[in-house]
């Protein structure tokens, strides 16, 4: 008996190892050295108490592959999650049931029209070649590091990020804003169904009659009870994909501005307001760059290295 205690002890311990290496294997790197390819100088990562990496380079290039490195450590699975929603490939790793998910992406032809807006741009412009190294460090991060749990659990391969995928997030935004593409039908339906008057409690007046013109009679008809049904399909598949996944919708924004001339410091002040719902991980990535000559204090998304949301040591912006 105390052989099989001794023995059963053991192989709890060795699991318990096991277990804790695995865990281990999929943190962060908050502390120590790390080398990573292509740098043209050294780089410093400091992380304050609220777990917002400041970033200190001698160069921008060094600073937006520094950042893909520490972004990709915090957020992998959101990077692929949010790559595959866009390209429509979710289904490969999630199942069938997001299928119809994955034809309503791919009908609005995002990835076609990545890989066009790619082959258009200035290689040599400063924004690729930020783009570029940030992408090298989000990859150099994924090709030395256990993936994270998440890729283990569905089975999710590794390949590498490309300036199509964080062109076909911002395709995904650019839908994901796009709330027009549900509330012009709606309006124009309420208009054919009760009359344009039914139009006045929303106060329109930028198209107090409906969005979508009527059929005449030598003309091309109206939309059909048919097409109606596909849009509201549609409608709902594109919330539905959302919730499903976690994913938080664009909605819009306001922002607003005050002069110094109307504030009590003296200085001007601006709120900005994105509409965009709460998730975890959080849609934000918040962190500061820092090198000679340029200074940056921004909030990022999954995949796009430009700060949305931010303000240098000259003025800020909001989205």
């Amino acid at each position: 008996m105390k052989r099989v205690f001794t023995v059963l002890a053991l192989l709890i311990l060795v699991l318990l190892a096991g277990a804790g290496w695995y865990v281990y294997s999929k943190l962060p790197t908050r502390q120590g050295q790390v080398e990573l390819r292509n740098l043209q100088g050294s780089v410093t990562v400091r992380y304050d108490e609220r777990g917002v990496p400041h970033i200190r380079a001698e160069n921008e290039t060094d600073l937006y592959r520094a950042l893909g490195y520490v972004h990709a450590q915090d957020r992998l699975f959101q990077m692929e999650a949010m790559r595959r929603l866009a390209r429509g490939e979710l289904a490969e790793v999630l199942g069938p049931k997001l299928l119809d998910t994955d034809k309503l992406f791919r009908s609005l032809r995002i990835r076609e029209r990545a890989a066009s807006y790619v082959a258009s741009l200035d290689k040599q412009s400063p924004a690729w070649k930020a783009l570029q190294a940030y992408l090298d460090g989000i990859n150099q991060y994924q090709d030395s590091h256990a993936a994270p749990v998440e890729f283990d659990v569905l089975g999710i391969p590794k390949r590498p990020f490309t300036a199509e995928d964080s062109i076909s997030v911002a395709g995904y935004m650019a839908y994901s804003f796009a709330a027009a593409f549900r509330t012009e039908p709606l309006l124009t339906y309420v208009r054919d169904q009760l009359g344009a008057d039914y139009l006045n409690v929303f106060d329109l007046d930028w198209q107090p009659k409906g969005v979508l013109a009527k059929g005449h009679a030598k003309a091309t008809p109206g939309l059909a009870a048919a097409d109606w049904k596909d849009l509201n399909a549609l409608a709902r598949l594109s919330e539905q994909a959302l919730l499903d996944n976690g994913l938080p919708q664009f909605e819009g924004s306001n922002a607003w501005v005050i002069a110094g001339s109307r504030s009590q410091s003296g200085k001007p002040l601006l709120a900005g307001d994105p509409h965009i719902r709460f998730s975890v991980p959080s849609v934000w990535y918040e962190a500061q760059l820092s090198a000679p000559g340029f200074e940056l204090y921004g909030h990022h998304q999954a995949l796009v290295p430009f700060a949305f949301l931010g303000h240098n040591l000259d003025f800020g912006w909001s989205l």
